[in-house]
């Protein structure tokens, strides 16, 4: 077989009696340049937790190579032993990660092959997901009105905002008080830093002008603060809202992309297109998006006219 022209990485370094390159050179080369595109943090984690569970599951498929070193066909043999046991859209996520790692080395010429060249994203079977329903909503915001603390108002609003506007949890946690108006949000996404414009209903303003009240002057212009006064924690949240639908006995799962999601069928329900749902819920293609549409646009058309406002359950 003809070889190829092109030296790699170790090859440059035998030349030019420089630094062979290993997993642990390259994984810190591929941050930096992450870094240097000014990619979040939170997705350079992202990146490296990938390439650290490839790593660690590789005995399993019988591979002690080098990560950069791995074939196609090791990677294949990894997503089968993946499919064992964790969900598509996890095993999706990890695929993106490592064909942006491998994708960066080629580039780079720290291998002569890319092992990703090939690779598509696994097809993801059509399933109608949990929502929300009213009488679920109204329960879960009981449970928080009854409480009658702080933090249980906090996560009332949080909870009423995700429902009226569709953002994500981090996008919620991370508002200022700047960024709301009279009648729409300004957020930042959290993946591209993008900033976008959600609208609000009259319920959901003076929900927040009321918190903002209790809240008080304090020394930053997070919104939604802990006691100790310091930004809030999308994860304590999440956990707070998860116990909340434990507790009122609610058998589906109930989280912030539940959340999301019941604000997507509520919007198409009441009759939106697609390109403005999308552009309401930050989505960076039409793809998710039509998929909400065909899941829930025929089965549920002139079913019901229910209100995005949910002003009248809290």
């Amino acid at each position: 077989m003809r070889r190829s022209n092109r030296l790699s990485a170790e090859e440059k370094a035998i030349v030019y009696q420089t630094i062979v390159p290993d997993d642990n050179f390259v994984l810190e080369e591929f941050i930096r340049s992450r870094r240097i595109r000014n990619v979040r943090e939170t997705t350079i984690k992202y990146y490296v937790d990938a390439i650290n569970v490839l790593k660690r599951d590789r005995s399993n498929i019988h591979v002690e190579k080098a990560i950069m070193h791995l074939s196609q066909r090791d990677l294949e043999d990894m997503i089968m032993y993946w499919k064992g046991f964790m969900r598509i859209n996890t095993i999706n996520s990890k695929i993106k990660a490592i064909k942006a790692y491998y994708n960066y080395l080629y580039q780079q010429g720290f291998i002569k092959v890319n092992p990703c060249e090939n690779f598509s994203l696994l097809r993801v079977r059509e399933e109608i997901r949990e929502t929300l329903n009213s009488d679920e909503i109204k329960k879960i915001a009981n449970h928080f009105k009854k409480k009658e603390t702080f933090s249980s108002y906090r996560d009332l609003v949080i909870f009423q905002l995700l429902l009226d506007t569709g953002v994500r949890i981090s996008e919620a946690v991370g508002i200022n008080i700047q960024d709301i108006h009279n009648d729409y949000i300004v957020v930042v996404e959290s993946k591209n830093l993008k900033q976008r414009i959600v609208y609000i209903s009259k319920g959901m303003k003076g929900k927040l002008d009321s918190y903002l009240k209790i809240r008080g002057d304090i020394s930053h212009t997070r919104v939604f603060i802990n006691r100790d006064q310091l930004p809030y924690s999308k994860n304590t949240f999440q956990q707070n809202l998860r116990g909340a639908g434990r507790f009122c006995g609610i058998q589906k799962q109930v989280s912030p992309h539940v959340c999301r999601r019941t604000y997507a069928k509520n919007a198409i329900l009441a009759g939106m297109d697609a390109f403005s749902l999308a552009t309401l819920l930050g989505h960076s293609s039409l793809e998710v998006t039509k998929r909400y549409v065909q899941i829930w646009g025929n089965d549920l058309k002139g079913q019901s006219k229910l209100k995005k406002d949910y002003s009248n359950l809290f």
